[in-house]
């Protein structure tokens, strides 16, 4: 992707060996890590809110009491979800900031969104207070045990193959 970019700035003169297939392939999946979080992130908040609803209808209580617990997990660790899901790192390149900026955007309305409801679907001055401290609180947890975890149980190398024998 970044080769293209390159190649139509430079004004049709490659500045880099063309990329291969498979490093073209490489290249888009790269820049599509940010929106894999982002979407994985918001898919848990949904199936969290469908579920509160299905426990709601059918007056489960114990089905709605998990459900809000997972509303407010998920929309307070949005920005940490989604760089954990996309496999970036907090202070990585442009990917790791896209998501964690749009992440906390939305991390921010559904939190709000959700102490809105807890506050009997009125709106009040601390909800806007309390929304950020959640959701930098919780992101901020979240990715510390994740690095805490990875620190202690690194992932193996990959192995490579050659396919030449």
């Amino acid at each position: 992707m970044r080769a293209l970019c390159c190649y139509a700035r430079s004004g049709g003169k490659s500045q880099s060996p063309a990329l291969s297939s498979e490093g073209r392939v490489a290249a888009i999946l790269e820049e599509m890590q940010a929106f894999r979080g982002l979407t994985v992130a918001f898919a848990f908040f949904a199936g969290s809110f469908a579920l509160h609803i299905l426990g709601g209808a059918t007056d489960e209580g114990w089905l709605f009491a998990i459900a809000v617990g997972l509303i407010y997990f998920a929309a307070t660790g949005f920005p940490a979800i989604a760089l954990i899901v996309g496999g970036l790192r907090s202070g990585g390149g442009r990917q790791a900031q896209l998501a964690l900026g749009v992440g906390t955007v939305a991390g921010l309305v559904f939190t709000i969104g959700a102490l809105w409801a807890t506050n009997g679907r009125a709106f009040a001055w601390w909800e806007f207070v309390l929304a950020p401290a959640l959701v930098s609180g919780t992101s901020a947890m979240l990715l510390g045990l994740y690095r805490r975890g990875r620190r202690r149980c690194p992932r193996p190398r990959a192995q490579v193959r050659s396919t030449l024998g």
